[in-house]
This record gives C-alpha cells, structure tokens and sequence, in this order.
C-alpha cells in the first residue's frame, strides 16, 4: 500500500473567492473532481463536497480539526477523501491514481442523504432543512434531482444556493434524460428559494443566475410528451 508521505509534494489547490466569506475550489477533470464549496463562519469553517485531488486532501488537513463538512450526493468526485472509493469506482477512472492510504481528515459534523452516507462511512442524515447561524447562516437542505437520488443543497445567507451537480440529467442505454415529476419538484424547489444566483458544480463560470436555471430547466420541461417518466435530451 502507498503511503502519502511516500508520494510525490502535492500543495494546497488555487481557492477562487467569492465574497469576503465564501470561496471554493475549482473543479478539474484529471482526476475528476467537484468543486469543493468553503465558507468562513465566526466559529467554524464550512465545506460543500470534499473533492478527489491529493491538494484537496492536503487542505482538508491543513484546517482545525473542528470543521463542518455537508455532501451534495454520493459521487466519489465529491466524496472521495471521506470514503472508501479507489480508482475505477464511481465516475473515476482507473488511471485515476489518486486513493492512496492515508488518514481520514477529522470533521465535528458531517451532514449528508441517507444515500450519501454509504459512501461516507456515516454522518447526521438531512431529510428536513438544517439552520446553522455562524456569523453566516446556512441552510442545507435535501434538493430533488434526477442526477442523483439523495441529493442536498446548501444556501448561504439566502443570497447563492450550491447545489453540486443536482440540476444534471442522468444518462441510461437511451441517453441523457430528466425524470420528469422530479424536474417539476426541482423546479419549484428553486422557485422556492430566496437566493438569486446558483453555484453549479464542473462549470467554467460556475455562478449562475437563478431565473437562467429555472428557464433552463422549464424549457426541458416544455419537451415532455407525458408518453413516460422520462424526458430525453
């Protein structure tokens, strides 16, 4: 077994900010890994995914033991360093060398789907909106979504809403597709939502402005011919 201290120096990733609260690193494609979502509370600071890169790990133990982290959905790209993932798992390929052992970083919370939590060796389940007041205020709350079942989203002072890669389609033998009744539930889930801009996971430009998203989503809506569940691309 490969030892990471018997690995080549890895730094820490290039943080992109925000505001003067929120940051986040940017996603890559080699390893494939999420965006991960990190925002400054008074007391703690908090995390949306945790990424797949040996940077991402390093910051991950760079910060105090006593950190807040909460998973958009399963996905080994945004759960690696709290699972058991090792290349070729999940959407990772095998020349995606990035799982050697090592120490699992130390968390005070996790918070995840009851889906999520297989692959995170646990965590406080989310099946209802959870407040935290920090300086900021945080809302993490479960998302309907047709990429992944389980998925949770986290809106910050009611202002940017993350939400991983839950506004996705999911893909099977027929190709890419929506379900629609979850599509519909998404849609007025946004609607719901106070926040004007959306932070979308694996984007160039990952903010968004909400209306452009639900516009989006209600044009792939449009295409429903109601013959079956499914909307295809």
């Amino acid at each position: 077994m490969i030892e990471l201290k018997d690995l080549p120096s890895y730094g820490l990733p290039e943080i992109k900010e925000i505001n003067d609260r929120i940051s986040y690193i940017p996603a890559c494609e080699k390893p494939l890994s999420a965006d991960v979502i990190i925002v400054r509370g008074d007391s703690h600071t908090y995390l949306f995914d945790v990424g797949s890169t040996l940077e991402c790990l390093n910051y991950l133990y760079s910060l105090p033991d006593d950190k807040v982290i909460a998973i958009s959905h399963f996905h080994g790209d945004h759960t690696w360093w709290l699972g058991t993932h090792r290349p070729g798992d999940s959407e990772m390929g095998p020349e995606d060398n990035v799982s050697p052992h090592y120490e699992r970083p130390k968390y005070s919370r996790l918070y995840v789907s009851k889906q999520s939590a297989k692959y995170t060796n646990g965590g406080d389940i989310v099946t209802e909106p959870v407040i935290i007041e920090d300086g900021v205020k945080i809302e993490i709350a479960p998302i309907p979504s047709t990429h992944a079942k389980g998925s949770l989203a986290m809106t910050v002072n009611d202002e940017i809403m993350f939400v991983g890669d839950a506004t996705y389609s999911a893909s099977d033998n027929d190709g890419a597709f929506y379900n629609a009744q979850l599509l519909q539930e998404e849609i007025a889930f946004l609607e719901a939502s106070p926040a004007a801009k959306i932070f979308l996971s694996h984007e160039k430009r990952p903010v968004k402005p909400k209306a452009v998203i639900i516009r989006q989503l209600s044009m792939i809506l449009g295409k429903w011919d109601k013959s079956g569940p499914k909307i295809y691309l």
